[in-house]
């Protein structure tokens, strides 16, 4: 890898700077969709697999599905974490905070490849296991990994808008995610191109 005086600071974006409102914006985005993406499927459940059946027990199988959501923050910044220590053989910090979990390092560089990874890593973990359970459990069960499957794919539009702006810069670049502020570097070599 080249030392780090061979890059250049590109972008620096930090989520919770207040005249961005971005973290504000990103979360009312995944609150609203999950509500309405949740609702919309637990009816269409019911009214697909189980007409006729007594609606009670769906109803606290759902409630218990919303408190699977409470912890899900938990477990998909652990899931970055791991993703972290798999690809960089570092352990990163990992907070919870008032509008946002995060997990991430100023120490660690990653190059876009990793960083994909470690972005998409939760997404495409829990996609894997969640929908298959969806679909081989009975209807009755169904919002238990329904409720944090739609919280894991709309929960990702941080991750999400992340990957984005690591897709936006020049090969050869490097990455620095702090949880909260994301920094990518360029090869000097490209700039003197420009």
């Amino acid at each position: 890898m080249m030392k780090c005086y061979d890059y250049k600071s590109a972008l620096r974006l930090n989520m919770l700077d207040p005249k961005l409102r971005l973290l504000h914006k990103l979360n009312t985005f995944a609150v609203l969709a999950i509500l309405f993406g949740s609702a919309a499927g637990l009816l269409l459940n019911y009214c697909l697999r189980m007409i006729g059946a007594a609606g009670g027990m769906y109803f606290v199988y759902a409630l218990c599905g919303f408190a699977l959501c409470l912890i899900y923050p938990y477990v998909h910044e652990f899931a970055h974490a791991f993703a972290v220590i798999i690809i960089k053989r570092q352990v990163p910090n990992v907070k919870f905070g008032k509008l946002a979990a995060y997990c991430g390092s100023p120490d660690i560089v990653f190059s876009k490849m990793q960083y994909y990874f470690v972005a998409a890593f939760p997404f495409v973990f829990y996609c894997l296991i969640l929908i298959p359970l969806c679909v081989i459990i009975p209807a009755m069960y169904f919002p238990l990994p329904f409720m944090p499957l739609i919280y894991n794919v709309f929960g990702s539009a941080a991750d999400a808008f992340m990957i984005r702006i690591a897709v936006k810069t020049p090969k050869g670049s490097i990455i620095v995610d702090s949880g909260t502020e994301i920094v990518t570097y360029i090869p000097l070599k490209i700039e003197q191109k420009s």
